[in-house]
């Protein structure tokens, strides 16, 4: 549906699906053989952990923009591609645009959690990103970058997170208010169905695993706060709360990274059950 005044590519890897999406997709590839470039996988990746990324570097350094959307996801703009070409192409400082979405939960839309809170455009750095994460993949356009790419190939885990780092560290994000995709959650997805603490896990695991590689003061608050919600959780959960020297071990890893007061602020939050914490950072816009 993407209407443009440039060239585009669909690339579609296909992780071994036993339904009929290589069907589906061998269709559009040969109706759209200048637009879908598909890659049909004969083993899962996803249950082997290897990286999908290999089957994208090709056209990626081919690419002067790069964009993601997610099997489950969608977009819903047809200009959303031009709208974010049209900026990077005229603000050669900014590496990335990102946009709003809503979420789709089992056929249900409502607003993204940042609907209400950002309404207006606004520029970023990975330093100022907000901690509501802003930057959902699907709604990502950023430059092709085979230097950034190389560094990211180097980490256990491949997601949009290092994209943003590399885009954002040393240069600039821009944020468009404009509803331009929708976000699925669905009980049967990958991530949608695994608990809080798994994620919150995930996350610890990745950042801790960036600063070992990229040990600065913004990746080390974002390391700080991912350790410090891995805690809370494991803290006031009802099947976790009893295991006192891990999530000891957890909050003074916490309270080692702090570097200014408002460090110090997050970190007596993490005293406190996450439902209070959401709250205050919902109503005073942390």
């Amino acid at each position: 549906m993407q209407k443009t005044s440039f060239p585009y590519v669909v690339v579609v890897v296909d992780d071994a699906s036993t339904d009929h999406n290589p069907q589906i997709i061998q269709e559009y590839a040969e109706k759209y053989p200048d637009i879908i470039k598909p890659v049909f996988l004969t083993e899962n990746h996803y249950q082997l952990k290897k990286s999908k990324r290999p089957y994208f570097e090709p056209w990626d350094l081919r690419s002067k923009y790069i964009a993601h959307c997610e099997g489950d996801d969608y977009w819903t703009d047809d200009t959303k591609l031009q709208k974010q070409f049209d900026f990077l192409e005229t603000h050669p400082d900014y590496n990335l645009v990102c946009h709003n979405w809503q979420v789709d939960t089992n056929g249900v839309l409502t607003k993204s959690p940042i609907h209400d809170r950002y309404n207006k455009p606004f520029s970023f750095t990975f330093s100022t990103l907000p901690w509501v994460w802003i930057t959902k993949t699907l709604t990502l356009m950023y430059r092709s970058n085979k230097e950034a790419r190389d560094k990211v190939s180097r980490y256990r885990y491949n997601r949009d997170v290092h994209e943003v780092y590399y885009a954002t560290y040393n240069g600039k994000g821009y944020y468009m208010p404009d509803v331009m995709a929708v976000y699925r959650m669905l009980d049967s997805g990958i991530w949608s169905k695994q608990d809080t603490n798994k994620k919150n896990w995930t996350n610890y695991d990745l950042y801790k695993e960036l600063y070992r590689y990229e040990p600065n003061k913004a990746v080390r608050k974002r390391y700080m706060n991912a350790t410090l919600a891995y805690y809370n959780g494991l803290a006031f959960g009802k099947g976790t709360w009893w295991h006192f020297a891990t999530n000891a071990k957890l909050y003074f890893e916490a309270l080692h990274h702090i570097s200014d007061a408002k460090d110090l602020v997050f970190c007596l939050g993490g005293l406190v059950p996450t439902a209070v914490v959401k709250w205050v950072m919902k109503t005073f816009k942390v």
